[in-house]
């Protein structure tokens, strides 16, 4: 079965004074990606601005967001679980090290 949707997701680093215990600091956002997991899936990026780059080591994805150009990485989960990553290029003021969280449901 092939499943084809378009999400467009803005997340935002959650604020010091609304962190819960057990948060990581600089890392969590107000919206995570939820993404299935033991399946393939494809993701496509672009960027509106500037250039950023996903990256989320622990999954083993790094991909550039161009403005003007679409991109894709095709993902696939092992495990269910939270995974953190950060955008790796500086790319203008209060855009460096974004974080970026994946929920594998």
């Amino acid at each position: 079965m092939i499943l084809k949707s378009r999400v467009t997701l803005y997340s935002y680093i959650t604020p010091l004074s609304d962190l819960r215990v057990g948060d990581f600091r600089l890392l969590e956002v107000d919206r995570r990606v939820t993404l299935p997991f033991s399946v393939n899936t494809n993701v496509i990026t672009t960027s509106a601005d500037v250039l950023h780059a996903f990256a989320v080591p622990s999954i083993g994805v790094k991909i550039d967001a161009v403005p003007g150009r679409l991109n894709s990485i095709r993902i696939f989960i092992k495990h269910p679980g939270i995974y953190y990553g950060q955008c790796s290029e500086i790319c203008g003021a209060n855009h460096s090290f974004i974080p970026i969280v994946i929920e594998a449901i």
